[in-house]
Formats: structure tokens, sequence, C-alpha cells
């Protein structure tokens, strides 16, 4: 109960002891608790900032005593007018905090990933972003050579995407994958595939591209700006309309 006015469990434990042993050092408090000296001294220093506990010297002693339970009450009434004060400020404050998050919303943002995971949370946000639109629909350019790095750690992304009614259309640089459900593929033969590892993502106002670097670690790059993925997805219709 103490705890959850704002006392940690060692300060709920002292007050506690306090309120039925007593007038008390810091010695007997230790031994009474079993928490160590130092952790009783700190404990009581912030029981007596905030009122709970008071401190009575008597020659080079200190003895510490708590101070009645009608005092939490009081420092709850106190922490509900503090809270009634932010509530106030915030609401104050929103018009501004609101435009500034606005401003910032409006200017594309580039992240940086890499690795399994980092790929896996770019292949997450795939599924949470289009699961949102009104047309739940992406569209991929993949290198045969790269869909082995794509889902280590994400091995049930496909199965995932068809549960979430999420549509795909892919267009595939050499031969090879296989086409599962809720998605359409479109090959480009190119002898050169084999170098142009590349799987790159347009979905909602985001442009994903996700590669391996020379030591075959995978890493991707998203960039969220609605004016670039409304580009690359118009190249990529244009595309997908002249591939048979």
């Amino acid at each position: 109960m103490l705890q959850r006015v704002g006392l940690s469990r060692v300060e709920a434990k002292i007050y506690l002891s306090l309120l039925k042993g007593g007038p008390t050092s810091i010695r007997q408090l230790a031994a009474v608790t079993k928490v160590n000296r130092g952790t009783v001294y700190e404990s009581i220093k912030s029981l007596v900032t905030i009122g709970l506990v008071s401190v009575k010297v008597v020659g080079s002693r200190s003895k510490y005593s708590a101070e009645s339970p009608e005092k939490i009450q009081q420092i709850i009434t106190e922490k509900q007018a503090q809270f009634k004060s932010v509530e106030r400020d915030a609401k104050t404050l929103m018009p501004e905090l609101m435009a500034y998050a606005k401003a910032t919303a409006e200017e594309p943002k580039v992240r940086f990933y890499e690795g399994d995971e980092g790929v896996a949370n770019i292949l997450r946000d795939v599924l949470a972003t289009t699961g949102k639109l009104d047309k739940k629909e992406y569209y991929v350019y993949s290198s045969r050579s790269l869909r082995q790095y794509l889902y280590r750690r994400f091995p049930n992304f496909t199965t995932q995407r068809i549960h979430d009614g999420i549509f795909a259309k892919v267009i595939g640089v050499g031969t090879g994958g296989d086409l599962a459900e809720l998605s359409e593929r479109k090959i480009i033969e190119d002898d050169s595939y084999e170098t142009s590892s590349s799987y790159n993502i347009i979905y909602g106002d985001k442009v994903a591209m996700i590669s391996v670097s020379s030591d075959l670690t995978p890493y991707g790059v998203v960039i969220e700006e609605a004016g670039v993925a409304a580009m690359q997805r118009l190249l990529f219709n244009r595309l997908w309309d002249s591939l048979s």
C-alpha cells in the first residue's frame, strides 16, 4: 500500500518499523529490518525529506521517529495538486508541442538497420504499416541471391502476411522464388542477377532497401517520405505493366 503512494519497498519497510517500534537509531533499524546501514541511511533521508520521518538529536546520537499516518493523506493531497498543476501546464503547452510534432513529421526520416534482427524489424514494419492502409498492398523488387537472408529471424513472415490479408506484388530479378497466396510475381531475366543483391520494398510512405555487406551481414535502410515512395510506386507500376 505504501509503495502505491511513492515509497520504495525499503522505505515502506523502514517507516512501518519506526511506526511500530518508536524512536530508533540507524543501527537498530538496520538490525530489525535486516537492511544494510548505508541503504537505511539513504532511505531515512528520503523519508525525512517528504515528512514521514522526524529526527531528534540527543548528544551525539540521532533518533528517528515515524510521523503520524495522517501525514500520508497530506502527501497524497499534495501530489494530487501537483498532478492538476502539471495537467493544466500540459494543456497550455499542447498546441505548441503539436506544432513541433507536425513540423518534424513532415521531414523525411531515414533509418538504418543491421543484422538478421534489423531485417526482421523492417519486415515487421512492412506488415504493421501496410495493414493500416485502405489498400493492403506493397511492392517488391526481389533478387534471388538475397532471398536466403530475409526471413532467418522472421520465418513465418509470409504466413503472417496472408493472415493479415496483405497482398504483395513482386518483380523478381532472376528466376526462383515461390508464389504464395495473396501475391503475384513477374520476372526480369538478367544474366547479372547474381551480383544484384538487393531487395527493395515500397509500402505506404516508405521505401526499404535491404542488402548484404562484404562479410554477408544483412542490413537495410528505410526512407520514410511520401514523395519518394510515390515516385518508386509509379516506376514499379510502369515496369510491372510492361512485363508479360
